[in-house]
Formats: structure tokens, sequence, C-alpha cells
């Protein structure tokens, strides 16, 4: 609600109050219970929609910090190339996912308390819940007895790109809670399309399939995210192991929004089942 939106609610429940006051005060003497349980009532409903539907304080208390654990790790820096084993990258990918689980709790507090418009308040809460439930699903490996195709490389590839898909969540459901407590909307903040790993996509770089978001290393000489094959490592962008979602986003590097996109993608579908790995590479 506008500015002099939330003044008129002011003046109509101030005059509300007023009325009911004057009544309760001319009341008979055998009247004034009723009178001040009727005033009680119209004092306490017109606060409580006055805090709903207005973004007047009226006492509210807005958190203004993270309750992280600590020492919280720093879920922007960029992370060390795993060189193609998902091993590597997996102890990384599970303390971001951690963190941003044991902080995703701030989001339906957050979302009652801070004065942005309401629908921006839903989409933020939105965005660190799917982040948070995406960023766990995608560091625990699917259980099945058996590998989820005849090709270890495949396997490897995938959970790989499984992992880095946990990271570039943790980041986007951080910000999402970052946007909540500082009570500003949302930026961009794409990762570098070459490897997500690296420092964010600052600079904007031409591929074949059009502009991207890159690192300011990767815009002057591109070092891709290696990950493996049959046929020896190749970039995640060109492995169909990687889920395609993350593929064809760049993990977020394709389309310049503000994380909207891997949220869309996360909440479109999930991973394809074992069964379905191994018709695809048998």
């Amino acid at each position: 609600m506008t500015r002099t939106g939330d003044v008129l609610c002011l003046l109509a429940a101030a005059g509300v109050i007023s009325a009911t006051g004057w009544l309760a005060a001319t009341a008979d003497t055998g009247q004034r219970y009723e009178a001040g349980l009727v005033l009680g009532l119209a004092a306490g409903l017109s606060v409580a929609l006055l805090r709903r539907f207005t973004r007047l304080p009226l006492g509210r208390r807005r958190p203004y910090t993270f309750a992280l654990p600590l020492p919280a790790p720093d879920w922007r820096a960029p992370l060390p190339d795993p060189g193609g084993d998902p091993e590597a990258l997996r102890p990384h990918a599970e303390r971001r996912a951690a963190l941003l689980s044991d902080a995703s709790a701030l989001g339906d507090k957050l979302e009652n308390t801070c004065s942005l418009p309401p629908r921006l308040r839903a989409e933020l809460a939105l965005f660190a819940v799917t982040a948070a439930i995406q960023a766990s699903n995608s560091v625990i490996l699917p259980p099945c007895e058996e590998p989820l195709s005849p090709d270890p490389a495949y396997d490897a590839a995938h959970a790989l790109g499984e992992l880095v898909a946990g990271v570039e969540f943790s980041r986007v459901g951080m910000r999402a809670l970052e946007a909540l407590v500082t009570e500003e909307p949302l930026r961009p903040d794409p990762p570098c399309y070459f490897n997500p790993l690296h420092e964010r996509g600052h600079a904007r770089v031409a591929v074949p399939a059009g502009e991207v978001a890159a690192c300011h290393g990767c815009a002057k000489e591109p070092v891709p995210l290696l990950v493996p094959s049959a046929a020896g490592p190749v970039p995640y962008y060109e492995s169909d192991a990687v889920d395609r979602r993350w593929r064809l986003l760049g993990y977020g590097a394709v389309t310049p929004d503000n994380g909207a996109a891997m949220i869309a993608a996360a909440r479109d579908g999930f991973r394809p089942s074992p069964a379905e790995h191994r018709t695809k590479v048998g």
C-alpha cells in the first residue's frame, strides 16, 4: 500500500476507535462493561488490520541480522575447481546447503515483518524455501543398488553437475534471505557461465548460444568447469550427464535475472530417475 493509503487507513482506524471510545464514555453505568469490551475489540481489530495491510511499524520488531551458526562460512566466496572429482566438491556443497537450511527458517518470519511490498516478500520467501530444498536435494545422491549408468564417468559428471547446482541454489537462497533482512529487492548476481564456482559473472561475453555472464578472468580467457566423460574431460555445458536444465541456464548465467530462472527450473521438475539415466545411455 502507498504511504498515502497508510495515512488514510490510520485516520480511519483512529476515527473508529475515537467513536467507540465516545460511545463507551457516554454509556450508562450498567453498560460500561459491554462498552469497554467493544472498545477493546475495536482497538485490537484496528491495530491488527493496520499491521496486516499497511507498512506502519506499530511496534513491530524487525530483525536485521542473520541467525547463522558461528563461525558462519562465507557463502559468497568462490570455490576451488574439483578437477572433475565430485567428492572434492561435496564437503563445500554440503556445508553451504546446511547453512541455507539453518537460515531458511527466517523466511517465514521476515516475510511478515519487513516493509517490502507483500508480493515481493512472498516471492523472496518462496525463493529461500525452494532454494533450500533444491540445494539439500542436490547434495544427496539418489539411493540405488547399482550405478546410474554403465559408465562411471557419466555418474561422476552427473554427481558433479548436481553439486554445482547445490552451491548455486545455496547462493540464490542466501541472497533472498539477505534481501528480506535488508528490505531491498533482490538484484541480479549471476554466476560465471564457464565455471559457476568462479567469481560472480559481472562481465558479459558472447558465445555461440548468445551473450552470457562471466567472471572477469573467463571474460578474457575462458577456463571452463570440466566434468568426466568416456572420451575425456569436457566442459559441463557439453556433457549430456549434467542435468539439461542447468546446462541450458548455465546455472543462471544465460538469463541475467535475479535467480528466478533457477528457481523456476527447480520447481519445473525433479532430476531424472536412475532408470531414465540407464535408458538414456544404454
